[in-house]
């Protein structure tokens, strides 16, 4: 009896391996394997060593090293070749650039599904994280998002407020709320060691590495309390005049352990006791969440998705500098307090950012599967 040819399933990202939207995609890529259900590629611009073990057939789209100076839609005839090749029964995206409009128009004229996941808030609008990029490289790529978000056959966000933001800049519904999802902590928790404050995020300006170098310096007098810091430095075409490294360099109090990968990330914070987060802005940090799971107590210079860290009291948002020092001395001094937040963060990821929600999300392009080619698809 010959075997049913699987549907294949196109994952399309500007990275294979990376930051949180990335580590999101892999979480998605292991559930989906399991479900032993489609045939999957994944197409990125940048890939990782080709020596790697992986569930997945991956191709590079684009030759450059860099990101094109004109951005991701110079990647437009390589990656649209790469997906008639493929001839997927759905692609799904993540990380808005141009790669999301040039998906969308194969998908409209394949009359295939396509599924556009929101990885971070700028997303749903017309901000980005980096505006320090040339001004036709931001006006190529807010077109090509703003093409995908029109056509995309399904939208999901990560939260209310990214739908709220969808809405008011592309006049789009979401399509789902999918919270981010994690497996649940496989390392041993140990809080027995020295104090440790945490910060996990590569150095880019918005992520405000800065504002946590100022906490360790204004914290100085604390015998015995670690501050660690965790992410891939900074370019030394960003740092120069910045000089983020060299502050890095010259603190005292500070230990610098450079990029790290999610299990050392997640073996740290099994015995870490707080973690900050100070960007400006973000989707849902997984950062959040993998600190919750492994009862670190968070808190937040600005970010508070959907408000729920005040409002279900699973950190502390801190809103100002000086404010953040206040909390991080407040969790140092009172064990009790640390211990309640910790706590209550873990019985909240638990409950809200299982991996329950991947299969939630695998139900979604199921259905979308389901119904390629009859409905479902957004026109102007």
């Amino acid at each position: 009896m010959q075997s049913r040819v699987k549907p294949r399933l196109c994952i399309v990202s500007p990275y294979e391996h990376g930051g949180g939207a990335e580590y999101q995609i892999s979480l998605l890529i292991d559930a989906l394997h399991a479900t032993g259900r489609y045939e999957l590629h994944y197409l990125a611009h940048f890939v990782d060593s080709p020596d790697r073990t992986r569930n997945y057939a991956v191709s590079q789209v684009g030759r450059a090293r860099d990101v094109p100076r004109l951005g991701f839609l110079m990647d437009a005839p390589t990656l649209y070749r790469r997906l008639c090749e493929i001839a997927p029964s759905l692609i799904y995206q993540r990380v808005a650039c141009a790669y999301t409009g040039i998906c969308a128009l194969y998908a409209r004229r394949r009359s295939v599904p396509f599924v556009w996941h929101l990885a971070h808030d700028t997303d749903a609008g017309p901000q980005v994280l980096d505006p320090s990029r040339n001004f036709v490289r931001v006006r190529l790529e807010n077109w090509a998002v703003a093409y995908g978000a029109r056509h995309a056959t399904r939208i999901i966000v990560q939260t209310e407020h990214q739908s709220q933001l969808l809405q008011r800049h592309f006049a789009r519904p979401a399509d789902a709320v999918i919270p981010n999802f994690h497996s649940p902590a496989a390392e041993s928790i140990d809080k027995s060691g020295p104090i440790t404050v945490v910060w996990v995020a590569n150095l880019k300006p918005w992520k405000r590495p800065e504002a946590f170098l100022n906490l360790a310096e204004s914290l100085g007098g604390y015998k015995g309390v670690r501050f660690i810091m965790i992410g891939a430095p900074a370019p030394k075409s960003v740092d120069r005049g910045w000089g983020i490294m060299r502050r890095i360099d010259c603190a005292k109090n500070l230990q610098y352990l450079g990029a790290r990968s999610q299990v050392e990330v997640n073996e740290l914070l099994g015995r870490a006791h707080i973690f900050v987060n100070t960007s400006m802005h973000e989707g849902f940090p997984n950062t959040f969440i993998q600190a919750w799971l492994r009862q670190v107590a968070v808190v937040t210079l600005t970010v508070d998705p959907d408000g729920v860290l005040e409002q279900e009291q699973v950190g502390i948002v801190a809103h100002s500098e000086p404010g953040l020092t206040a909390a991080v001395r407040r969790l140092i001094d009172h064990p009790d307090v640390r211990s309640a937040y910790a706590e209550r963060g873990r019985r909240h990821a638990e409950a809200r950012h299982s991996i329950q929600n991947a299969h939630e999300l695998i139900g979604l392009i199921d259905r979308c599967c389901g119904q390629a080619g009859s409905r479902g698809r957004h026109t102007p």
